[in-house]
This record gives structure tokens, sequence and C-alpha cells, in this order.
């Protein structure tokens, strides 16, 4: 379609960016204009702006990530498999600690222990 900017699809504004969109509200830019300007959607743009209207910064909330779906005692347990038998699945682990956690929730908690992949590389002498 003519005269459509192409989508930045899930890409977050850089506190250049920010800052950008705060001056030039402030300056008394209008919504579309500074969307244009720093090639972003109004709504980016609007949202930016609310939040530093609203609180008076512009900077992200720290904390703001998903929630933990597993405890200490879970990630111990999840650890402490890996440790005992390295060749253990993913599945196996999870029936064995026992919560309704997906395979790739195990990847990422042994990730965090600094585990690496399931897949050894493969040595040739």
């Amino acid at each position: 379609m003519p005269g459509k900017r192409a989508r930045r699809h899930f890409s977050q504004l850089s506190e250049f960016e920010r800052g950008l969109i705060i001056g030039m509200k402030t300056a008394g830019w209008s919504t579309c204009r500074v969307a244009g300007q720093v090639d972003r959607s109004e709504c980016a743009v609007r949202n930016c702006w609310e939040q530093w209207t609203r609180e008076c910064t512009h900077a992200w909330k720290t904390g703001s990530g998903t929630t933990r779906k597993t405890t200490r005692r879970e990630d111990q347990r999840i650890v402490r498999q890996e440790l005992v038998d390295p060749t253990v699945t993913r599945s196996t682990i999870r029936a064995d600690v026992g919560a309704a956690i997906v395979p790739q929730t195990i990847s990422i908690h042994l990730a965090e222990a600094n585990f690496k992949s399931k897949h050894p590389s493969v040595h040739s002498v």
C-alpha cells in the first residue's frame, strides 16, 4: 500500500528515541509529526508521552518481566536432576519436579545455572 510505513514489530523504543519523542512533544509537535520523524507508530509515541506526563519519567520500570513459574526449591531440584544424570530429558525432569511447566522453562533455569545445551558438541579426532 503506497504511503504506508513498514512496521517495526516487537522492537521497543530506545532511550534516545524516548528522549526525542519527549523533546518534540514538549516543543509542541503533533503526535503524527513526531511519529513520522522517529519512524514509529502514533500509538508508541502516545504511550511514551503519556508515561512521561503521568510519571515524569521515560525509563522502564524495574521488575517488569514475566513472573516466575517455579519456586526456588523447584529450581534447585531441576539443577540437581541435571547434576545427577546429565542425559535426563526435560520431560523426565518436569515429572520429577512435579511442577506444571514446559520443557523450555527447564532449559531456561538450567541456562541460568550455567549449564550448557542438551546437545553435546561433536568432536572429531
